[in-house]
């Protein structure tokens, strides 16, 4: 290519990609950028005054007119209409998620049954709309596949591309029943099929998620076996001819599974080598990356900060820092792409470290031994597809080869997933301050020394700030997570130290796993207490030990031999057992109880109570105790004075209510309720005892800050918390 296009280039980037970037932070300043280049290119005289332009079309990508937000209808029946943009089909569970327009507007319809639809088909059904659990939670909206009355789409593009993925999906689920099937649509036709969520995570937590989802991997594996690639420059150009067609497919396969923007980007920079090599002429790494960055920028301003695309672009630009110098077939087959795999990972763990607080060292070993199998799965399942599209039946004989080869990739990523330290979590959030440090001494390193060596340095001390305690101790608080009917309670005392209280919901398990992860500054739980055995209160554990460990816990006896106990033993948690009438405090600022009941007494009498000490003041948390339950604890001496109290069973109503604010005596009570239960019947009964009632469901996530200044945050604000005498 002409040496002077990589300079165009580079000064258009200069332009647009920082203006992208600045228009997700601070706009004015990215105004002012482009502005710079408008001006540049009007009176400047440099002779590439004219990509100063570049910024302007980012800028204006970035600007959407305000939206007003939704007013969702009562609960209930509601009739829905719309427009299908896209689908995504879960096999295991035999439903589909239907979405209907775009932006801010879209709607998710979940449906259920065997369901034929394409882009652009206008829809009508009367669903089910189900009542919003918290703030910021978006109902759901469900309804029979039966119920739906379509009207086909208009031809187009996108509707052929839909049309031939769902005639692709059908026989390979035809051909390959079960989780392989969905297996190896997930992995041939990318996200518009979902794979068991136990599979999903496997991948995560040994670094192979980029195999499994359709990605710039899977169209750089297509562009290898369809001859875009090689040792040798001369197979690029082995004829104009047979280079349009493959690009042509790869471009056809981008349409078909999506057109998810990494895949684009990996087939637009195998365009640009193939037409450069084609041509004869060099393209050097900064010409493959920067025209996809700019068109990405230009078209997707948000995605520049995202982590799929700072991935991507951190994985091709480890792979080439990876030495290929060697002709041995050792060097070939062995060292070469372990090394590229390290070099990848290593140039990716600062991003994966920023956005998902963990490592995955195994996939250094695990990526390059298992894309071969991959590149074979995908070739196959293509070509069984297709081919049965084409000739129906014909593609029988591809079906148990097939299933023996997913069998065998589940397999191993399953038993790969049994590895210790899979995946490695980062011990500390850090803060701002540190990552912009270690990234400017980062730079240093490279700009001194100029070498392989100093990148490779480089990116180990910007990981360094996850692995080293900088942020500074955080006040005693409480936190009361709103994740509809379930409860997830957070308690930090003054020595530091993370206890959560219960992890469960009826209707976001998942979210209340995440609620931790995201809110903890030390990614580590020194405690869990489960109150019971109740499912609301402790679904989201599974969930919660993919992200964090959790060094102990302390169980009911209720939940002996539960799918509870057999994870916490599996992520090595050390388990401590309270029965009836039995107290432990295994901290000095944190005491457990559980009511003398006899072994009849229902689950929910029989709930664990926490009393927490958080500076100042002092915390209590009932779980899901009843008149019984709560009367024991009143008189076995579990219910003392309290600042605050979390009112039992969700604020549900209970004779000794009032009995238990006398003992309490608490200045303010929270409840763990969804939106539906308003302010509770002992919210209600709290508020004529003088106390605050404070909502999850009305008022979001709950936080009780016990500072210098006690406080209570909620969505509406902070609120002084005057403590009783």
């Amino acid at each position: 290519m002409d040496p002077a296009i990589p300079r165009a280039l580079l000064w258009g980037s200069l332009f647009a990609l920082p203006t992208a970037v600045l228009t997700q932070y601070h706009l004015p300043t990215a105004a002012a950028l482009a502005a710079a280049g408008c001006l540049l290119a009007i009176f400047g005289r440099a002779r590439w005054r004219w990509s100063g332009l570049c910024a302007l079309p980012v800028l204006l990508a970035a600007l959407h007119p305000p939206v007003p937000p939704r007013v969702w209808p009562r609960p209930g029946p509601v009739v829905i209409q719309g427009t299908v943009t896209d689908q995504s089909r879960m096999p295991a569970t035999g439903e589909t998620l239907v979405l209907l327009g775009s932006g801010p507007n879209g709607l998710r319809l979940h449906c259920t049954g065997p369901l034929d639809l394409l882009f652009g088909d206008r829809i009508r059904v009367t669903a089910h709309l189900s009542p919003t659990v918290a703030p910021g939670l978006l109902p759901t909206l469900r309804a029979p596949a039966a119920a739906i009355h379509k009207v086909e789409g208009p031809a187009s593009a996108p509707r052929l591309a839909m049309a031939a993925r769902s005639a692709l999906e059908r026989q390979l689920l035809r051909l390959v029943p079960g989780e392989n099937g969905a297996l190896l649509a997930t992995l041939a036709l990318g996200r518009g099929t979902r794979t068991s969520a136990d599979l999903t995570q496997a991948h995560r937590a040994t670094g192979l998620s980029h195999l499994l989802a359709v990605s710039g991997a899977h169209a750089v594996m297509l562009g290898w076996l369809l001859g875009l690639g090689g040792r040798r420059r001369s197979q690029l150009a082995a004829g104009r001819l047979r280079t349009g067609l493959a690009l042509a497919v790869l471009f056809a396969y981008a349409l078909i599974t999506g057109s998810e923007p990494p895949v684009l980007r990996a087939i637009l920079a195998f365009g640009l080598g193939a037409l450069a090599t084609t041509l004869g002429r060099p393209l050097s790494l900064a010409s493959g990356l920067l025209p996809p960055a700019l068109l990405t920028a230009m078209m997707s301003p948000e995605a520049l900060v995202g982590p799929s695309f700072l991935l991507s672009y951190a994985a091709v630009i480890g792979l080439s820092l990876a030495s290929t110098r060697g002709t041995s077939r050792a060097e070939r087959y062995l060292w070469s792409p372990l090394r590229a795999s390290f070099w990848a990972t290593l140039a990716t763990a600062p991003i994966t470290l920023f956005w998902f607080g963990q490592l995955a060292p195994w996939t250094v070993l695990l990526t390059p031994l298992l894309a071969p199998l991959v590149g074979v799965l995908l070739l196959g399942s293509l070509l069984a597809a297709a081919l049965g599209c084409l000739i129906p039946g014909a593609n029988a004989p591809f079906g148990p080869v097939l299933d023996h080869l997913a069998s065998l990739y589940t397999g191993f990523v399953r038993t790969a997933d049994l590895l210790p330290g899979t995946p490695i979590q980062a011990p500390f959030v850090p803060p701002t301050w540190a990552l912009v440090l270690t990234g400017a001494m980062a730079l240093g390193v490279i700009e001194r020394l100029r070498n392989r060596r100093s990148i490779g340095i480089a990116l180990v001390l910007a990981s360094l700030p996850h692995f080293v305690p900088l942020s500074p101790p955080q006040p005693p608080r409480l936190l009361l997570f709103a994740i509809g009917h379930g409860q997830a309670a957070l308690a930090q005392d003054h020595e530091g130290h993370q206890i959560a209280i219960d992890c469960g919901s009826l209707q976001q398990p998942l979210r209340t796993a995440r609620k931790f992860a995201q809110t903890l500054v030390r990614r580590r739980l020194d405690l869990l207490v489960i109150t019971h055995a109740d499912q609301d209160h402790h679904n989201g554990v599974r969930a919660l030990l993919q992200l964090l460990p959790i060094d102990r816990a302390i169980l009911p006896l209720a939940l002996r031999g539960s799918d509870v106990e057999n994870a916490l033993l599996e992520h090595g948690t050390h388990l401590e057992w309270l029965a009836p009438g039995q107290r432990c405090e295994p901290f000095a600022n944190l005491a457990v109880g559980a009511p003398d009941l006899p072994a009849h007494a229902a689950d929910n009498d029989q709930s664990l109570w926490v009393r927490a000490r958080l500076g100042p003041l002092h915390a209590l948390l009932t779980g899901d105790a009843e008149e019984v339950g709560t009367a024991a604890a009143i008189a076995q001496g579990l219910a003392g004075p309290c600042d605050l109290l979390v009112l039992p069973h969700h604020g549900r109503p209970n004779a000794q209510g009032p009995a238990l604010l006398r003992a309490v005596r608490p200045t303010v009570c929270f409840a763990s309720a969804d939106t539906g239960d308003g302010e509770t019947a002992l919210g209600r009964l709290a508020r004529g005892f003088g106390c605050d009632p404070w909502i999850t469901g009305q008022h979001g996530d709950l936080e009780l800050l016990a500072g210098d200044r006690p406080a209570v945050r909620t969505s509406l604000g902070p609120r002084p918390l005057l403590r009783r005498p």
